[in-house]
């Protein structure tokens, strides 16, 4: 009886394992589809990119955002500060629109509340928990060893041995935890995002911002999958917290 059910969880694991990675495969490709898609669609409004966000900054920040450069392919928000490429800023793509809208998002949870501060406070605690993981674990698996093996054979090596690898396993859960928080903060900055989009842009444009930013969460649950899975060594290397 048992070893069916052995065999039964070994086989539910595994189709969950092959799930999780084509799930892990599909996503960035169908990402980089939308988003090449969107980018050789011009808004029917004739806005840049910067225009926009110029125009949204009066409108919902009373100007109070700062538009800065960045390299390319490194738009991002933080501080106030809204951090555009030349390529972006000139573009009147709807990606372009699509990914600064998202980036508005974030401002508009920044001024908001403190979600998006205690969030990031949060990932910087994580940075630090995540240097003690792998010493931590290794730790308390040699020790563990030592005293099945009666190399050490107290009590109290058990309970340090199980104590350091408790101490992992919680920082595993706090990275998880943080993945997972993440994902919610990008999808309300996305409701944000197409929000901002329907002043300006008619449906079929919208529907594909839409398809663009959920292809882009997509890749943030692969990023919790493989956090998952990173047990397994099925899945690329990636890192707790980033």
């Amino acid at each position: 009886m048992w070893t069916y059910i052995i065999i039964g969880l070994i086989i539910v694991v595994a189709l969950l394992l092959c799930f999780a990675l084509a799930v892990s495969n599909f996503s960035y490709q169908n990402h980089f589809e939308k988003l090449k898609n969107c980018q050789e669609k011009r808004n029917t409004a004739g806005l840049t990119t910067l225009q926009y966000v110029q125009t949204l900054n009066n409108q919902y920040f009373n100007g109070r955002l700062r538009v800065a450069k960045c390299p390319e392919y490194q738009d991002h928000y933080g501080g106030g500060v809204v951090a555009l490429s030349d390529k972006t800023m000139q573009s009147n793509s709807l990606a372009s629109l699509a990914i600064v809208s998202h980036e508005l998002g974030h401002a508009r949870q920044d001024v908001s509340s403190d979600k998006l501060k205690k969030h990031w406070q949060m990932l910087r605690a994580g940075r630090v928990c995540g240097l003690f993981f792998m010493p931590l674990l290794l730790a308390g698996l040699v020790i563990l060893l030592l005293y099945v093996f009666e190399v050490l054979p107290e009590l109290l090596f058990l309970i340090l041995g199980l104590a350091l690898v408790g101490g992992s396993v919680l920082i595993f859960a706090f990275a998880v935890l943080l993945k997972y928080k993440e994902i919610q903060i990008e999808k309300e900055a996305s409701e944000f995002a197409i929000e901002y989009l329907r002043q300006f842009l008619i449906e079929p444009e919208i529907v594909l911002c839409q398809e663009l930013l959920k292809s882009a969460l997509l890749t943030y649950w692969v990023q919790l999958i493989r956090t998952l899975l990173s047990w397994t060594m099925l899945t690329n290397k990636t890192k707790m917290f980033r």
